[in-house]
């Protein structure tokens, strides 16, 4: 009672997925996670057009698959430990996304922290001041046999599962 009082998450539901969001917020995550995995699992949109990787209780498992799914398309594929992602943002919205890509999966639901996104020049930049997080555009997670060499002008960025580190 204390926790509800408090607008925090109990303990005791902590089980479900670990969030550091206050009560409220943390049951329209939820109910969203709910609605999101109820549409597909009633396979009114199989398999989503676009994930939401943040409603994914482990992330990991979810790309993992994907990586599975490519190395299995034929003989030709290279073996799992072989693969990487490429990492495409796409100037389009959500709801304009109508279709599943050839290879991998599109992805929403990240989030940047001190840096924005310029959705027309496809481009990191400095946030606007007091701005904490910015979101991410749509990204298409493409499987690709891992490269020799990195790219040239590549940002390999950390990603985090919570705001915690």
């Amino acid at each position: 009672m204390t926790s509800l009082s408090q607008n925090m998450v109990p303990k005791l539901w902590s089980f479900a997925y670990l969030s550091l969001k206050s009560l409220g917020n943390w049951f329209v995550d939820l109910n969203d996670r709910y609605k999101f995995f109820e549409v597909w699992a009633n396979k009114v949109n199989y398999p989503p057009t676009v994930h939401w990787i943040s409603y994914y209780t482990y992330p990991t498992g979810f790309t993992t698959g994907l990586l599975q799914k490519f190395a299995r398309k034929d003989d030709k594929s290279p073996p799992i430990d072989k693969l990487a992602f490429d990492f495409i943002p796409t100037p389009r919205p959500v709801a304009d996304i109508t279709e599943q890509p050839k290879d991998g999966a599109f992805i929403t639901g990240l989030f940047l922290e001190g840096a924005k996104w310029n959705h027309d020049k496809q481009f990191l930049m400095e946030p606007e001041v007091m701005e904490l997080f910015c979101s991410m555009p749509v990204i298409h997670f493409r499987p690709i046999p891992m490269r020799a060499k990195s790219l040239p002008n590549l940002y390999v960025c950390p990603t985090y599962y919570y705001p915690s580190r």
